[in-house]
């Protein structure tokens, strides 16, 4: 985890530098890596993600919010013992595996807002814009397509000092289920 945020770190240095895009993997399209700007979800809120890998598998954990308004505790999450964790830094996108074409799957997303679990694929447009398919089922027929944006140079500075401490980040991750690590 610290060699990735050294990596970012440096990453933002050369981009604000160069002008480049700074949403990591923006054009390339069998990569995930960077900052995303959700959908608005059910309780009216869109969020700042950023995704990561690790273990050749793609994760995302939340970190801020559009509105400016501060991290909301887990109080819908079927598990007691998770209701009091915050969602800020919490990994809540986990497990996609790339096809190398722009398409991410095998992996699940967790709703904060119902406290439920869904099946993901992600496909990536040429502009770095995600296509999230969250699903009752494996195949997708039943679910809910939602569309995430790359934040641009300028939403980056604004928003990532408001990121966790990479330990939060990291501790999350150790409570995914096995089978998504």
């Amino acid at each position: 985890m610290q060699v990735h945020k050294v990596f970012q770190t440096a990453l933002l240095t050369v981009s604000l530098l160069t002008g480049a895009s700074v949403s990591a993997g923006a054009s390339d399209s069998s990569v995930l890596d960077g900052y995303y700007m959700t959908h608005v979800g059910d309780s009216g809120r869109q969020s700042i993600v950023e995704f990561f890998t690790k273990n050749g598998k793609f994760y995302a954990y939340g970190f801020a919010n559009v509105d400016g308004s501060g991290p909301k505790k887990d109080s819908k999450n079927p598990d007691p013992k998770l209701r009091e964790r915050y969602d800020k830094g919490s990994v809540f996108v986990y497990g996609l595996k790339s096809d190398g074409k722009g398409s991410f799957g095998g992996g699940e997303v967790y709703n904060y807002d119902d406290g439920k679990t869904y099946h993901l694929k992600i496909t990536k447009d040429s502009n770095g814009i995600l296509t999230l398919r969250a699903s009752i089922d494996k195949l997708g027929m039943m679910g809910q397509t939602l569309t995430w944006t790359p934040l641009t140079q300028e939403q980056i500075a604004q928003y990532e000092p408001q990121k966790p401490e990479p330990k939060v980040i990291e501790d999350s991750y150790h409570t995914l289920p096995q089978a998504f690590k």
